[in-house]
């Protein structure tokens, strides 16, 4: 009796997951990546998964350029987090109106609202894992996405961004990961300090110091965890560089970082981990630690976090749960630790 109903609540939670998770354009067969025109005859680059499974549900990851550039700047490298994806992500690049950000009158926000809407009616969407990065300009949408769209994007990751493109809201939990040089000699860090702090607040995070490095190379980083409400984590990443949406040299830990921060970080302590917008849960459990040029270890290896995907079918990812949870068949296509 006690293993029956340990599986119907097992299954049930599984099912519950993958409903919870799927949007109406799974089974559908996809749109072919290239160049869309949506809305006003606005333009946005798509880049469908290579084998994308119509019945899994994917990561959908929005990428904004800086002033002066455009969507194929962005495209299809994606700030190096394609290549971290390997294949498990959509990626989405929009172009910005007189290449930038300016989102007058809420312009381009509406933009990414009708993007949202037509992928998540078109192709198989998790929703609980929708993120946006960006530099300079396109970090500043980024940031106003933060503000006006928690309940859509799980987390952002900022690149010496500003408050460029406005702010509404801006008083509901998302996860929030800022990357800034001390020597910007364009948008200054005190620009992304501000942005930070708007969040370690939101986010009830202890107060903390945040050591940064002297002016030198953009490869040389320090890096801030600070202890926020589980499930919504800041991250501050300053390095010695001046205005960089990647380093000059070396090993890309922008984007290593980010995809840490999106796959990991924001599941630390997390009993459920679908975003809850303004939930009142106040457990600390991420800690915090400085580091440079190096990536801290992960405790738990590259096994997945409790509800993370772990098999199925065109699964390229980890094929383990962390500690406690086990690798449950939902479908051929879906695996999940539960």
């Amino acid at each position: 009796m006690l293993y029956t109903t340990s599986f119907w609540l097992t299954l049930f939670a599984a099912l519950h997951y993958a409903l919870g998770a799927s949007t109406p354009g799974c089974g559908k067969n996809p749109p072919a990546s290239g160049t869309k025109t949506i809305g006003s005859n606005r333009q946005y680059v798509l880049q469908v998964p290579a084998n994308y499974n119509t019945s899994r549900p994917y990561k959908l990851i929005f990428g904004f350029h800086w002033l002066g550039g455009n969507m194929n700047n962005v495209a299809p490298g994606y700030y190096g987090l394609r290549d971290l994806a390997q294949e498990g992500a959509i990626f989405v690049a929009p172009n910005g109106l007189d290449n930038g950000w300016a989102n007058t009158g809420d312009r381009d926000t509406t933009l990414v609202n009708q993007i949202l809407a037509e992928i998540k009616n078109n192709m198989c969407v998790d929703d609980t894992q929708i993120f946006a990065t960006g530099f300079s300009y396109g970090g500043g949408m980024s940031y106003s996405l933060a503000c006006s769209n928690a309940k859509d994007f799980r987390a952002v990751s900022v690149i010496a961004g500003a408050q460029l493109s406005g702010c509404t809201g801006g008083e509901t939990r998302i996860a929030y990961l800022g990357i800034h040089g001390v020597v910007d000699s364009v948008l200054n860090i005190s620009n992304g300090r501000t942005l930070r702090d708007r969040y370690l607040r939101v986010n009830g995070c202890q107060s903390k110091n945040a050591p940064e490095p002297g002016r030198g190379a953009d490869s040389n980083f320090m890096k801030t965890e600070y202890s926020c409400t589980a499930g919504y984590p800041v991250w501050w990443m300053a390095h010695g560089g001046d205005h960089v949406g990647s380093p000059s040299s070396g090993q890309n830990w922008m984007a290593t970082h980010t995809w840490d921060f999106w796959t990991k970080a924001i599941y630390a302590g997390v009993e459920n981990p679908t975003p809850t917008g303004t939930s009142t849960t106040t457990t600390t459990t991420t800690t915090t630690t400085s580091t440079t040029t190096s990536q801290q270890p992960q405790p738990t290896g590259n096994c997945s976090a409790r509800y993370g995907q772990c098999g199925g079918q065109g699964w390229n990812g980890a094929s383990c749960c962390q500690s406690g949870y086990t690798c449950t068949v939902v479908n051929s296509f879906y695996h999940q630790c539960l």
